[in-house]
């Protein structure tokens, strides 16, 4: 009696209903997709610290907007340079490259190439280039890819540029590599990637980019310390694009910033883009957006560029110019407007490419002042 009431209750085992007899469960009994909703989102979040939700007079939102960044970023600043050491050196092209590797700690040391022209343009200024998913080398040359030799083209035109390795790339793709038993990995291309760096670096609250920011501005101390580096100019692609918009808001050093690849919403990056996570900041979206971080950089000259082919496809996991770059850049330019800024922001196309950079453009953008 009592199961009977029980069924009875749950709305189950009604006479109509009784269930078919069967030997085994087969393949038509299983729920399948169909049966299902599957179109779950989280939304566009609450960007409560947006700058055009907080409703703050600029100052203020920049300190704030600044602080909240921070946190997630998990970042401890200030951050100073470490021991830094040059293994070897050679010359290609006329352009003197250093092999450079820096201690971060006691367990991690990174790579680094300090590439030296003959007769800089300006002995005090350097450029950070920052590469994206694949590895540091095309960078200054050792075969063709979407980077196009960026790090090396600046510095035939005159600029020292330091073009470090990223976290969870290349020779870091695991920075655990001699912890028996343990895999801190991320980029493995062609073999199984559980992003391990990434997924850890969240639950210790570290986020990889985090972390990365924090390397990139050792290395900017480190130019400045013990190369008498007093400007910094930035240029990125592709992840690095992201981050050549977010490490320089805590840097009192950078003047100008080249991202490309980069800007639109985090809205759409994993769900429609599908891009790897090395992005990802926790609870990014409850606060802030990208062209919020990329407002802070106000009243800094910023270069937002694109191929004109990167566009969501089946082929294409950047999609960087996305649906959601329009209003990302019109977000963008009403901050640096209330900065008294907003001629300082451009958007530049490459007619005719895809994710990749364009040297020609780059180098225009940070070419010297006096040669105007």
């Amino acid at each position: 009696p009592i199961l009977f009431l029980s069924c009875i209750a749950s709305g189950f085992c009604m006479a109509q209903d009784r269930p078919e007899r069967s030997e085994k469960l087969d393949k038509p009994f299983y729920i399948s997709q169909g049966e299902l909703r599957l179109k779950f989102s989280h939304g566009n979040g609450k960007r409560m610290l947006s700058f055009g939700k907080a409703k703050l007079k600029p100052n203020e939102w920049r300190v704030q907007c600044k602080q909240k960044l921070s946190d997630l970023l998990g970042l401890q600043l200030p951050l100073v340079g470490r021991n830094v050491a040059e293994l070897r050196r050679r010359v290609i092209d006329g352009i003197t490259v250093v092999a450079l590797i820096m201690d971060v700690s006691e367990e991690m040391s990174i790579p680094g190439y300090l590439l030296l022209p003959e007769k800089p343009t300006d002995d005090h200024r350097a450029v950070i280039a920052i590469h994206g998913h694949g590895t540091v080398e095309p960078c200054i040359g050792s075969s063709e890819d979407y980077h196009h030799s960026f790090a090396l083209e600046l510095a035939k035109n005159g600029h020292i540029v330091l073009c470090p390795e990223l976290r969870g790339f290349g020779t870091l793709k695991d920075v655990a590599l001699y912890s028996k038993g343990r895999r801190m990995d991320y980029w493995n291309w062609g073999n199984h990637m559980a992003y391990s760096l990434v997924s850890d670096g969240v639950i210790h609250g570290k986020p990889l980019i985090g972390e990365t920011v924090a390397d990139l501005l050792r290395w900017e101390d480190w130019l400045a310390s013990k190369n008498n580096i007093r400007t910094i100019d930035v240029a990125g692609i592709s992840y690095g694009g992201d981050l050549a918009l977010i490490y320089p808001v805590f840097s009192s050093r950078v003047d100008r910033i080249f991202a490309s690849g980069t800007l639109g919403s985090f809205s759409v990056i994993f769900s429609h883009c599908y891009n790897a996570p090395a992005h990802a900041i926790p609870g990014i979206l409850l606060w802030m957006d990208r062209s919020d971080i990329a407002g802070l950089n106000a009243p800094r000259p910023l270069a937002i560029h694109y191929g004109e082919l990167d566009k969501p496809g089946p082929n294409n996991f950047s999609a960087s110019y996305n649906q959601t770059v329009p209003k990302s850049l019109e977000e963008l330019k009403s901050i640096y407007r209330m900065f008294g800024a907003e001629s300082q922001v451009s958007l530049v196309v490459s007619p005719g490419k895809k994710h990749e950079m364009d040297n020609d453009l780059l180098i225009e953008f940070l070419k010297p002042k006096n040669m105007d």
